[in-house]
């Protein structure tokens, strides 16, 4: 694969990587049964950021990794290959807690709901962080920063934007729908 294919790559999974952290966090506030579609969401969005990072990889070797981090550093600048390696455990552990206090919702732990919490916060924040210094660049790197961030504020402010059902003292209509 030639570099200029490789940096496509790396732009175009970490764009879709994004989009479908976004979808994954407004999922629950859009529909009602969203508990499948978030999670499934979710799941796309660590097999996107898996695809990113095995371009990453493919980019790195091609390039020696030159240019690979702001300011114009690269890989042997920030650590090598331990450094890049340290960012992709991390962002699986992240990921993953994130992922496991969604798919547990309640029934979590408060710790566990939490560290979810500060997790997807972390996510979005790199995102962001990514986007924006890039906005000098092309005017379009906003429109990532702006999803992520609205889908990180509608995720943080929990059930209050979502359309979950509410069954007051314990009342149901007979259709099941809230009212």
């Amino acid at each position: 694969m030639h570099t200029s294919d490789l940096y496509l790559a790396v732009h175009w999974t970490a764009r879709a990587s994004a989009l479908l952290f976004a979808a994954a966090l407004v999922a629950p506030a859009l529909f009602r049964s969203s508990g499948q579609r978030s999670q499934g969401f979710y799941l796309g969005f660590i097999l996107a950021h898996t695809i990113h990072f095995m371009f990453v990889i493919g980019l790195v070797r091609a390039t020696g990794g030159a240019n690979m981090f702001p300011g114009g550093r690269s890989v042997a600048d920030v650590g090598g290959w331990p450094a890049v390696f340290g960012i992709f455990a991390l962002f699986y552990a992240l990921a993953f807690i994130a992922f496991a206090a969604r798919r547990m919702g309640a029934r979590a732990r408060s710790t566990l709901r939490v560290a979810g919490r500060l997790s997807t916060l972390f996510l979005g924040y790199m995102f962001v962080s990514t986007y924006v210094p890039l906005v000098s660049r092309s005017r379009w790197y906003a429109l990532p920063a702006a999803i992520v961030a609205t889908a990180v504020l509608v995720d943080a402010s929990g059930r209050r934007l979502r359309r979950e059902p509410t069954h007051e003292s314990g009342a149901h209509t007979r259709a099941g729908c809230a009212l």
